[in-house]
């Protein structure tokens, strides 16, 4: 499953799936009927989510379409749909007026234009289509006007409208170009450089991030002043690995666009993904001054520059900042599962247990599709003691995965030690050390069951077997306080048959956890906390406090946001 998918509540899930690949396969109308209900459902209203994105992306690509093929009473239809749920986008404004004006009502074309000025005065479409709308009305004084205003802000930012234009040092009402209803409908059918921009996030939406790197690349060849497309082009080199390269290039769009939240947000990231976490938080606080009376980001953005702010307030020792940074949005757990979890892991770091399982309770009942929420629902009542619930959550598993998913396996053998009982256990395979769960995120190797068979094999008696279990994970690298504290439970059963001069291994308890981390976060020295926690991840993964402080159980689903 997708991002995207994994981000959006269950119940809609299929007819966002379904609406998505429409919109990435241009079949607009096929997407914008799936999307609707993905994104509205019984209300009217959409949310913060990513289904409202892809709805209000699949509503404009179906009017341009109209556009394009002269049909304006469709274009401003959808438009007119898209105004109504996002007033506060400025280009929805443009569109619909743009519509209507071309249908011949000019009037509505203006009002459509100032609306969007209002709420982004360097828009140069909407300025475009003021100059036109007052032009088509013979208010060619203000027409003029219009056409030098918009001359001014494209040489603010660099617009591609303005080529041709901008060798004219002032336009009056005598000498208005004939042709700006013919460049309005190029810009904004999709008709412009903008369509290629359009194509090269369509492919790395859909998952071709080389070709969008190389057209994001001709882009900032043709344009390598426009901050965009240098941002686009860092965050597909990010996307490949090619860390370094995209910090170089988020950094050149910075340097042409210091505000730029966009670019601030990835360089954050891409800082963050490179282990730099102290660095990460300490730009993205400085850069947050530099824009405090900036022009604000779209909900989506914003809403990512939160979590990615919550994430290193988790890390860095301050969870309880996480509630603050997040406190705007709600419903979180449908809009945004991830900072929703990002809230539970705040409330088990403060120890508030009870807040925990009741937010990875609604995760995981928003989400009955999705098994990381089970697991991680599961493996929180197990870590309470809370056996009931625990076999309860494992008794709900989602079914109808493409590869066999062990976690309730592993989940229910843990359940059964705890209790007493002994499991089946099935025979480690070599194979698993490295499988991962369906997000990427949560390991479930063989270590993680040997370590299962040597609690089996001391609830059976056999205790000289359960200590060289633990022996030989220790030797590997694997002394964590679970293994160090069974070993010795073992070895007081068999002190005969002990090497000569053994002594239990000196282990950090589990409770110094996220003071590692937080230490590591802080520092440049010490112990690095990913190592510390690969241990845990490798063998304890229902052990949730290590999962809460690792950065890539956060970062790793983010990646392709910017897509």
């Amino acid at each position: 499953m997708s991002l995207w998918g994994r981000f959006l509540g269950n119940r809609r899930n299929r007819a966002c799936a379904e609406g998505v690949a429409f919109l990435e396969n241009g079949q607009y109308s096929e997407a914008v009927i799936l999307l609707r209900e993905a994104s509205l459902g019984s209300s009217d209203q959409p949310t913060g989510s990513l289904a409202s994105f892809h709805f209000r992306q699949a509503l404009v690509a179906e009017g341009r379409h109209h556009l394009r093929a002269g049909e304006y009473a469709g274009a401003i239809s959808c438009f007119s749909e898209a105004v109504k749920l996002w007033d506060p986008y400025p280009d929805l404004h443009c569109l619909h007026g743009a519509a209507m004006g071309l249908k011949g009502d000019w009037e509505a074309a203006l009002s459509g234009a100032r609306d969007a000025l209002r709420r982004n005065s360097d828009y140069a479409e909407a300025r475009l289509l003021e100059t036109v709308a007052l032009q088509k009305q013979e208010r060619l004084h203000e027409a003029a006007d219009s056409l030098n205003a918009l001359v001014e802000s494209g040489r603010r930012v660099e617009h591609w409208l303005i080529n041709g234009l901008e060798g004219k040092t002032q336009f009056d009402a005598t000498e208005l170009p004939s042709d700006l209803e013919a460049l309005l409908v190029r810009s904004l059918s999709g008709q412009s450089e903008k369509e290629e921009v359009a194509a090269a996030v369509a492919q790395c939406r859909a998952g071709h991030w080389q070709e969008g790197l190389e057209r994001f690349g001709d882009l900032v060849k043709k344009r390598p002043r426009y901050p965009d497309y240098r941002t686009r082009h860092a965050a597909a080199l990010f996307h490949l690995g090619r860390n370094k390269e995209a910090l170089a290039e988020v950094e050149a769009a910075l340097a042409l666009n210091e505000t730029y939240r966009t670019a601030i947000n990835l360089k954050g990231l891409i800082l963050a993904d490179e282990g730099r976490l102290r660095e990460a938080r300490e730009f993205l606080a400085a850069a947050d001054i530099t824009v405090v009376d900036g022009k604000s980001a779209g909900a989506h953005e914003e809403l990512f520059g939160a979590y990615l702010r919550g994430v290193l307030a988790l890390l860095g020792g301050e969870p309880g900042r996480v509630f603050e940074l997040l406190k705007e949005w709600s419903d979180l757990a449908r809009n945004f599962a991830r900072a929703e979890l990002l809230h539970a892991a705040a409330e088990d770091l403060l120890d508030r247990n009870a807040e925990c399982g009741r937010r990875l309770s609604l995760l995981a009942e928003e989400w009955t599709a999705e098994p990381i929420y089970f697991f991680l629902l599961a493996s929180h009542h197990l870590e309470s003691r809370r056996f009931e619930q625990a076999a309860d959550v494992l008794g709900r598993w989602p079914a109808g995965s493409s590869d066999p998913d062990r976690r309730p396996l592993y989940l229910e053998a843990n359940l059964a030690l705890e209790q007493g009982r002994i499991p089946d256990l099935p025979e480690p395979d070599p194979a698993d050390d490295v499988s991962q769960d369906q997000a990427g995120t949560l390991r479930l190797g063989r270590r993680a069951w040997i370590f299962l068979t040597a609690r089996a094999e001391i609830l059976q008696g056999n205790h000289d077997r359960a200590w060289r279990i633990c022996e030989d994970l220790i030797t590997a690298g694997f002394n964590t306080e679970k293994v160090v504290k069974l070993q010795v439970e073992a070895a007081s059963r068999v002190r005969d048959s002990l090497p000569d001069g053994w002594k239990p291994p000196t282990v950090l308890p589990d409770s110094c956890l996220p003071g590692i981390v937080y230490y590591g976060f802080a520092s440049d020295d010490g112990v690095r906390p990913a190592t510390v926690l690969d241990k845990y991840n490798e063998v304890h993964p229902e052990q949730i406090r290590a999962t809460w402080l690792s950065p890539a159980f956060w970062l790793d689903p983010v990646r392709n946001w910017i897509a």
